[in-house]
């Protein structure tokens, strides 16, 4: 009896009793240090997630690939351990090739072309589907800055005749590989994370990251020179599990878009400017910055343009195409 009054007191007191509301909890994986632009970035946006959300959520930031790394955070986006994540465009190239698209060789070479693809429903039609088939939403563009290439040596690497013979190290990325097979260097394919030590012990003699990457990567002693040459304007696309976004509340899911909203904004206007330091820090170190003019510029976009049939028309189609070139002012 004494049993039953006590259950039924409990049971009385677990109806009356004040319950804390559940709180969303949202984790951010970053596959990149937490120093750099990207870094900061994904600090900025937990803060703005919790200036708008405040107890109503919680906010995990794990940088330096702590939680996924540049291999896994796609699956692990996918399963729901990761509630966004940014990588670079060519991450997602297994899953929706189309969106190779975006990075052809001397097509979109700047922060303008990249924005104003992302936002064009056509270019959009390419790889969005896919992703969201996959559990995977994009939700903004992050701007990294030009690939530029950065080598070890003494000889100035300024035309395609240049990099014969060349091993340099690129993404995972078809349309990436054959643009360099195509001027005759050998394209290496390694996750970022191997890159310093590689490029150091002469497994690779160049790389074509931005500059912030060299600089972040520790990497500015260890290569020589620099040609500025831009043959792609990288960005991060930032995404979001699709079943967790669609099931948020729709204020909730409203407040997280006006801080990724705000944060993208902090980020275009941060991204030049670190790129501008790096540059100027590798001038600081002593090594060569090369500029290249305008005939210099013509003969790499020449040589790599026949990586567009194969990766470009043959993948998203003639429409996707023609709409790209309008947004570059550049002809077939």
């Amino acid at each position: 009896m004494k049993l039953t009054t006590v259950t039924a007191a409990f049971a009385a007191l677990l109806l009356t009793a004040p319950f804390a509301e559940a709180k969303t909890k949202m984790v951010l994986s970053n596959d990149a240090s937490a120093l750099g632009v990207k870094g900061q970035t994904f600090d900025k946006l937990k803060s703005e997630i919790e200036a708008r959300l405040g107890d109503e959520i919680t906010v995990e930031v794990h940088h330096s690939g702590a939680l996924f790394d540049q291999k896994t955070q796609l699956q692990g986006l996918q399963l729901g351990s990761a509630s966004l994540v940014a990588p670079t465009s060519g991450i997602y190239t297994p899953i929706a090739p189309g969106i190779g698209v975006m990075t052809l060789p001397f097509m979109l070479t700047s922060a303008e072309a990249v924005a104003e693809a992302w936002q064009d429903e056509t270019v959009r039609s390419a790889y969005f589907p896919e992703l969201e088939k996959k559990n995977i939403q994009p939700v903004a563009i992050w701007m990294n800055g030009p690939r530029e290439l950065s080598y070890r040596g003494d000889k100035p690497i300024l035309t395609p005749e240049d990099i014969k013979g060349v091993k340099i190290r690129v993404q995972s990325v078809p349309s990436d590989i054959e643009a360099f097979k195509i001027v005759g260097a050998n394209p290496v394919s390694m996750s970022w994370g191997e890159v310093p030590s590689a490029l150091q012990q002469g497994v690779i003699d160049a790389i074509e990251p931005t500059p912030n990457a060299v600089a972040g990567g520790g990497m500015i002693d260890v290569v020589d020179q620099m040609t500025k040459f831009g043959y792609q304007y990288s960005y991060y696309m930032v995404s979001v599990n699709k079943m967790w976004w669609d099931g948020l509340p729709e204020d909730e899911r409203g407040q997280l878009s006006d801080a990724i909203d705000a944060t993208t904004q902090w980020n275009w206007e941060n991204a030049a400017k670190d790129n501008e330091d790096a540059y100027q820090a590798l001038i600081d170190a002593g090594k060569q910055v090369h500029e290249l003019d305008d005939a210099q510029k013509a003969a790499w976009a020449e040589a790599m343009q026949p990586v567009w049939e194969e990766y470009g028309t043959g993948i998203a189609g003639e429409e996707v195409m023609n709409r790209l070139r309008e947004i570059a002012g550049v002809s077939e």
